[in-house]
């Protein structure tokens, strides 16, 4: 590439991906696109100067250890992460951001990952890197939900993870979450490829679930995946919330009013994951969230500073 005239607009996006994307040093751009050194340098400064590339510097917030290891303990958990400071908008980020440290931290080469779905998910799979990890096998750990809730379907984020990791796979999961009746659902099941979407969902070695509640804001109600008729079954029931639309009552025990209509992975089949990584913040999900922790299907929890003390307050106090 010759520099003489200067760069042309997509000489300098990949100078800039280069570098701030990929991590390549300057130096090494320069030897792979014959370049000088100090051309890279002054590209990357022009790819800045002309909106190419805006640079933000966030302060991460702490995480609170203490605490964290308090709710690991008092749940059996391998671990919590809780990030510190006040409950909020703020916090969901920071949460999410954490959420995706500890979950790139974890992956492998070839790890065999199971994806629910929702706003907290999708937040924290936004922010993971790219190509830390080649050859994922990602499966759908339920049916689908419609397709209301752009950007948080379970199929967008099993798509955008294989996008981030060189030759990962999706097993596709064709199925809603939720059928009219148990018939269907007996019809669907014996569809081969169904089956062995779910199948392959059972198998896997770690899991990212987020904790959904009841409250009409939240996308299961609010998007009209639960009817409202079936929204009132679940609460005259004592739910409280669901992970991967299994759900739940504030004790942990599982409500299953909708069972026989569900294609999800079942209770023992994700507390057979060696590693469910669940997130979740803010007091709104207090009661879900200790639901959750005590049915005992999580073992790795990231939440907020403020949502944990309520979630060890109220389980002391019940």
């Amino acid at each position: 590439m010759k520099a003489a005239n200067g760069p042309t607009m997509d000489q300098l996006i990949d100078i800039a991906t280069r570098f701030y994307v990929t991590g390549q040093s300057q130096i090494a751009i320069a030897r792979n696109m014959g370049l000088d050194a100090s051309t890279v340098s002054r590209y990357l400064k022009r790819a800045r100067d002309e909106g190419i590339v805006r640079v933000e510097i966030q302060r991460p917030r702490s995480l609170h250890g203490d605490l964290a290891l308090e709710l690991a303990q008092d749940f059996g958990l391998k671990r919590a992460v809780v990030v510190a400071g006040d409950s909020g908008v703020g916090a969901v980020q920071a949460v999410a951001r954490a959420a995706a440290d500890y979950v790139n931290s974890q992956l492998l080469n070839g790890m065999r990952l199971g994806l629910s779905w929702g706003r907290m998910l999708s937040a924290a799979i936004h922010l993971l890197p790219p190509g830390t990890v080649s050859n994922l096998d990602i499966s759908l750990l339920h049916g689908g939900v419609g397709s209301a809730g752009a950007g948080i379907q379970g199929v967008e984020l099993a798509r955008h993870i294989a996008s981030l990791h060189p030759h990962s796979h999706v097993h596709y999961l064709h199925a809603p979450v939720l059928v009219d009746s148990p018939d269907i659902k007996d019809a669907m099941l014996r569809d081969g490829s169904i089956r062995a979407a779910l199948e392959s969902a059972a198998s896997r070695d770690i899991a990212l679930v987020g904790i959904g509640t009841l409250d009409e804001g939240a996308p299961l109600i609010r998007y009209g995946h639960i009817s409202p008729k079936d929204r009132k079954r679940l609460l005259a029931a004592g739910a409280v919330g669901d992970m991967c639309t299994r759900f739940f009552t504030p004790e942990g025990e599982p409500v299953h009013v909708l069972d026989d209509r569900l294609i999800a992975i079942e209770w023992a089949e994700l507390k057979r994951i060696p590693l469910v990584v669940a997130m979740a913040a803010g007091l709104e999900k207090r009661d879900a969230i200790l639901g959750a922790l005590r049915a005992g299907c999580m073992n790795v929890l990231v939440t907020d500073e403020a949502t944990a003390r309520a979630v060890l307050k109220a389980a002391r106090r019940g």
